[in-house]
């Protein structure tokens, strides 16, 4: 195919009644050309020099895609939706060369541009595309990397994002154990015989626990309008009901989702009564992962299928290890077990849910909740993953990272940037957008960086396993390996002397400094001295915690009072608004 060279862009034309996305993606396109040739293009209602056409028009491209026609003459870029405008406005700004990498990192090439002659069209291969990583939440920035993540700040006039008022554990406000136990404890699960009033779950069968969720949803709904996606889910733990009732239901099933999704549907068709177009979303999770035998999810209901016990070294399809069971409130884990040969039961429960869900949607991990700063050797598992997802028709992912309110470390940023782009397009070419982001991130100390990266890529062995809570005594974290990666890390500080790339190397090597200080004997030489100087890089660095939502002064004492920093039993939690 014929490439044709532009040497500027006089115009970007569209309607004086162009929606608001549509004048956001010609403001983005007119500011990155403007870095690129030094003049701005004239933003207009008609052509003159060479020109970027901006066609938004109804019953066009479905959903968010958007397809560009280039020839020597001009470039058509068309949609059926503001939305896919602006996705495609950003798609054909790297098609000229353009890179968004971090938030705080976006290259511009030198002019001349190149582009293919000819048509050029793209779809998502997900409606919801959420990257639940902190510095992923920031609207400019997620919008470039074309997510539509719910809890991120992109505005209705960047093209909007999935309208989930709640996609997380909500029994406890729809039905509050603190207000309601003491007077009716009957709303509560029921164990070994006795009604629990704390870590407890709803009983599904009570038809008041019924009229209490309808209720709630519906307040919800009258008093959020733009929202269309509630949550009704479970708590963040085991402890389902296993009241006679429920009991039943769930032997009937053949799995505890029987109750669940019995319930979840129940409060749908209340729901869509009054609110007609309205989803309630619900987990695949913990004790209620496998498909019911018999229930079907209704139409206006989502499942989320949540992967937290699986291997994350390994693809999905090619490892049938998984942990023995999760505890999201201390952060830990059972060891792993099963085949790593044979197919895993969460293999087994995605094929499930995916014959009689028609709104399947995923909860994926992609850090280490226990270890923040600690390697988690992933990254040849996020394409895999995603492409097997897709095959099974799966509308939505999720992927959560490192939430905290700080900078990341663990290679977060590069992370962030594969999975926003394989969240798009899980076809894309890893090797080429690592190259990208190094040569871009990194700058000078590129080379060295991708050594470093490719240490972790290869880091699991066959029967090697990693999980969400893993400690820094992990198998894979031999010492070894971290000289190697600490050696890597010291080339690529020589080479990035000057801001800001020295900087995003620094943080970078908090993480293989955390690992070899906490495996530190207690009576190693200077160990505490050691320890401080990191904590003070740490803070200089911008990162502000080193375990999920716990304080980070009390974790650096805890660094010291314990090797493998096992003891954090006095490391308080923290809470903030996600």
């Amino acid at each position: 195919m014929a490439v044709i060279q532009i040497s500027r862009v006089d115009t970007i034309v569209f309607p004086e009644s162009a929606p608001a996305p549509v004048r956001y993606a010609a403001g983005e396109l007119k500011r990155c050309l403007e870095g690129v040739f030094g003049a701005a293009p004239t933003l207009a209602d008609r052509a003159s020099g060479f020109p970027i056409w901006l066609d938004c028009r109804e019953g066009g491209l479905p959903g968010s895609s958007f397809r560009w026609e280039a020839s020597a003459a001009e470039i058509r870029l068309s949609a059926g939706t503001p939305q896919g405008i602006v996705y495609g406005a950003y798609a054909l700004l790297e098609a000229l060369g353009c890179r968004f990498l971090a938030r705080d990192c976006e290259v511009l090439p030198a002019p001349p541009l190149t582009l293919e002659e000819g048509g050029h069209e793209e779809a998502p291969a997900f409606a919801v595309r959420e990257l639940f990583w902190r510095e992923a939440m920031d609207g400019d920035f997620a919008v470039r990397l074309r997510l539509n993540s719910a809890r991120s700040s992109i505005a209705p006039e960047q093209g909007g994002k999935a309208m989930f008022y709640n996609f997380s554990h909500t029994f406890n406000q729809l039905v509050p154990a603190e207000r309601y136990f003491d007077e009716h404890p009957e709303y509560f699960s029921m164990v070994d015989g006795k009604r629990l009033g704390t870590r407890t779950q709803l009983c599904l069968t009570n038809p008041d626990v019924l009229r209490l969720c309808v209720e709630g949803v519906k307040k919800w709904a009258r008093e959020n309008p733009d929202y269309n996606i509630f949550s009704v889910a479970m708590n963040d733990w085991y402890q389902p009901c296993c009241c006679p009732a429920c009991a039943a239901v769930d032997r009937e099933e053949e799995s505890q989702a029987g109750t669940m999704i019995r319930f979840v549907n129940a409060v749908a068709e209340e729901v869509e009564k009054e609110f007609p177009g309205t989803m309630i979303h619900t987990f695949a999770y913990l004790y209620c992962r496998k498909p019911p035998r018999h229930a079907r999810p209704r139409r206006n209901v989502i499942v989320r299928l949540c992967s937290i016990e699986c291997c994350f070294a390994h693809p999905i399809d090619e490892c049938g290890c998984e942990t023995g069971g999760i505890d999201v409130q201390y952060g830990a884990s059972r060891p792993f077990g099963g085949d790593r040969r044979r197919e895993s039961a969460f293999l087994r429960d995605l094929r499930g849910w995916s014959e009689i869900c028609e709104n399947l949607y995923i909860w994926d991990y992609t850090t280490n909740y226990a270890n923040y700063l600690q390697p988690f050797p992933n990254l040849n598992v996020l394409q895999a993953n995603l492409r097997l997802f897709r095959r099974f028709g799966v509308r939505g992912v999720l992927e959560q990272g490192n939430f905290s309110r700080g900078r990341a470390s663990a290679l977060a940023q590069l992370k962030i940037y594969l999975l926003g782009k394989l969240l798009w397009n899980p076809d894309e070419d890893v090797d080429g957008l690592i190259r990208d982001f190094t040569e871009g991130y990194y700058g000078p100390a590129a080379e060295p960086m991708r050594g470093y990266i490719g240490l972790w890529r290869h880091a699991c062995g066959e029967n090697d396993h990693a999980t969400i809570y893993d400690p820094p005594s992990a198998a894979y974290l031999t010492p070894d390996r971290l000289n190697a990666a600490a050696a890597l890390l010291d080339e690529a500080t020589a080479l990035a002397k000057e801001a800001p790339y020295r900087e995003r190397v620094e943080r970078e090597a908090l993480s293989v400094r955390y690992v070899q200080l906490a495996q530190l004997p207690l009576d190693a030489p200077d160990r505490d001295a050691l320890i401080d100087r990191f904590a003070a890089d740490v803070r200089r660095l911008g990162v502000t915690e080193l375990f999920e939502r716990k304080h980070l002064e009390e974790s650096f004492a805890a660094m010291k009072a314990s090797r493998y920093v096992t003891d954090r039993s006095k490391v308080s939690a923290i809470s903030y608004p996600f």
